[in-house]
């Protein structure tokens, strides 16, 4: 679909031999995303930054297989993370809001610090966002709630993943704009077209930052560094009129 709308995603195959992964690798160079064909939460999901460890994730995947394959992606590095939670109906969306990773790409969102409305995009960058989710909206006719992770760099976006369901951000992101999106999203599967959903992020006068809680400390041995596999145990939100202030609310929490 992403190719026949022209929305770009980062270069990805399937790939059930080493040796295809190495031809991949090839073309598009490290560091690479390496993930089981069935992944929950980031579960097995690795970054290869080198050789070395494309071997050591190789030797953890034991059966490369066509039966096993694994889904090796280009990963992008320094571009930021971004969420587009939105509703539609039949296909046309009905509302969005774009929320911002505070760390560059390659955190889980589970494990990312949140921000909405974004503090740190171009206006352009939002405008190609939204457009880009009302084409898929409309090429996968998505009913009901639904969220898109994008990449942006250099105000150029990519396509990470669509969700046709509501995703983690979407309590957060209804919360911090004050409206009910569960309830919206109930009266479209009821059929009905649900009512005062026109919003724009800077119509906010604060700031909402989510941020993830870790129980690193009550697991012996436990390596303390977030990526692409979710650590997470728990989250807080906050809000404040400036970013510094929610983010500062958000840590103490």
């Amino acid at each position: 679909l992403l190719d026949k709308i022209k929305i770009d995603q980062p270069r990805w195959a399937k790939i059930s031999s080493p040796e295809a992964l190495n031809h991949f690798i090839e073309e598009v160079g490290f560091p690479v995303l390496l993930r089981p064909s069935y992944v929950l939460s980031g579960a097995a999901m690795k970054v290869a930054y080198n050789k070395e460890s494309l071997d050591r994730y190789l030797d953890f995947v034991t059966d490369l297989s066509k039966d096993y394959p694994v889904v090796v992606s280009q990963f992008i590095s320094g571009a930021r993370e971004l969420d587009l939670d939105g509703i539609a109906k039949d296909g046309e969306v009905v509302f969005t809001i774009v929320s911002e990773h505070v760390e560059n790409a390659g955190i889980h969102s589970g494990d990312a610090t949140t921000d909405v409305p974004a503090q740190r995009l171009y206006v352009e960058t939002v405008r190609k966002i939204k457009r880009a989710a009302r084409q898929i909206a409309r090429g996968l006719k998505l009913n009901g709630p639904f969220n898109i992770q994008f990449l942006a760099k250099d105000n150029q976006i990519k396509v990470i993943e669509c969700n046709a369901r509501a995703a983690r951000s979407f309590p957060f992101v209804s919360k911090v704009c004050r409206i009910n999106l569960a309830k919206a999203s109930a009266e479209v599967f009821l059929g009905r077209l649900p009512l005062s959903l026109r919003h724009t992020e800077d119509e906010l006068q604060y700031v909402g930052v989510k941020a993830a809680m870790f129980s690193f400390s009550r697991l012996k041995g436990a390596d303390p560094v977030v990526g692409v596999e979710m650590a997470s145990t728990g989250e807080v939100g906050c809000i404040a009129e400036s970013f510094e202030g929610a983010m500062l609310l958000a840590m103490e929490a």
